[in-house]
């Protein structure tokens, strides 16, 4: 007979509670105003209506929608779930690209998202009737200024001049023209956030932390930390790529997030001991994220030079399949390349060679053995001197209509 002693049932009580291991409340907004437990960002590629869409659009706005699934899961496990909706078209503008850069670069940040927004009809519903906090990132097909973003020229006094981020050869996101932007509407609960062609349409390494910084960062409050350090939130753009990020510690705590374990160090992904950001429970297919690498060997090749891609492997993979392609104008084909498997985890694969001075967009698929996957986009330019970008041979549109007087050559 089960007793009624009121201590024994209490004691039962708590006994099974502590069974039932940790609970962790819904993460929020950086003010707690908006439970961000489920977070949904409506992906939209937006066109001016001068302009043709990229033919490969979805396959570059879908690529960056896993990558930053894949980093929230790891940053904040089960505690925050983000869902990535891609609009299923190109958003056409009824703007033309100079109506559009009127002014500075908040005009065409609330001239572009308010268009949208307003077409879209977007979270017009009332906050508490939502399952989800509304995000609407829209991925821009121009910069706020003329800027050729796969070649990095911009027009200056007739002549066209490298703008970008450039350090010891590798390519980073950042250019004056750019224009990216982003901020939480907290009296209507709903992030907005712009990304110009500079911050995604060419894959430099660091691009997925622009996407992310501004469409998923910014959007729920966050702001830069300070000090100013190499996570997604600050430097992280211009260190690499999302995977070698993170987010501190003491914002995701802000935003109510707990650690699942005593004593986690702080600290970079990749300097973790255990690699499981303390968030995430351990697996191949994080590891796998948070490990693979593909750097161009050398950074910076010449001509007919053999260009290869250094690859860095979590320690327990057994690689299946590789893919590589890569392309050498923004609407060309992406070329594929041969690559055979020599070992478990190969250390490099070839690009190919390369007869001209040109920029080079790679793409980089892996399959392991045991079923888990892995993609990486990257960027570089074959140089015939070190000093000296490549010259288009012809200009693109942006440079056509800006600058019809400027030299190439």
């Amino acid at each position: 007979m089960m007793s009624s002693d009121p201590t024994r049932l209490l004691c039962a009580f708590l006994l099974a509670l502590c069974s039932l291991g940790p609970t962790y409340g819904g993460t929020t907004t950086w003010d707690g105003k908006y439970d961000t437990s489920k977070i949904k960002v409506t992906v939209v590629y937006f066109v001016p209506a001068d302009r043709q869409p990229l033919s490969d659009w979805k396959d570059r706005v879908q690529y960056y929608a896993r990558r930053l699934e894949q980093f929230h899961a790891r940053e904040f496990g089960d505690q925050s779930k983000l869902t990535m909706v891609v609009h299923p078209e190109p958003f056409v503008s009824k703007e033309n690209t100079e109506t559009l850069r009127e002014g500075d670069a908040n005009k065409i940040y609330f001239r572009t998202l308010g268009e949208v927004d307003r077409t879209l009809a977007f979270a017009k519903d009332d906050p508490s009737d939502r399952d989800a906090f509304p995000i609407l990132l829209v991925l821009s097909e121009i910069n706020w200024r003329p800027l050729d973003d796969f070649y990095r020229l911009h027009p200056d006094g007739g002549k066209l001049v490298f703008e970008g981020n450039l350090n010891q050869g590798q390519h980073f996101p950042g250019a004056a023209s750019g224009g990216a932007r982003a901020a939480y509407l907290a009296n209507r609960g709903v992030g907005w956030g712009l990304v110009s062609g500079d911050g995604w349409r060419v894959p430099y390494r660091g691009t997925d932390c622009v996407v992310y910084h501004e469409g998923c960062g910014h959007t729920v409050g966050l702001p830069h930390p300070e000090p100013g350090n190499g996570s997604v939130m600050s430097m992280g753009q211009y260190r690499g790529w999302i995977s070698e990020s993170w987010l501190d510690k003491e914002q995701k705590s802000r935003m109510g997030w707990q650690p699942k374990k005593e004593g986690a160090e702080k600290g970079e992904p990749n300097q973790d001991s255990d690699g499981n950001h303390d968030e995430q429970p351990k697996s191949l297919a994080m590891e796998l994220f948070t490990r693979f690498r593909a750097i161009p060997q050398p950074m910076v090749p010449k001509p007919n030079q053999d260009v290869l891609l250094k690859l860095d492997w979590p320690k327990d993979a057994k690689v299946k399949t590789l893919r590589v392609r890569y392309q050498t104008a923004i609407d060309g084909p992406w070329i594929e390349v041969p690559s055979e498997i020599d070992s478990a985890q190969p250390e490099v694969v070839s690009l190919g060679r390369f007869e001209e001075a040109t920029p080079v967009s790679y793409r980089v698929d892996a399959e392991l053995q045991s079923g888990e996957t892995a993609e990486l986009w990257g960027y570089l330019q074959v140089r015939s001197d070190v000093n000296q970008n490549p010259l288009p041979s012809s200009l693109s549109q942006d440079l056509l209509e800006a600058t019809p007087a400027a030299d190439p050559s």
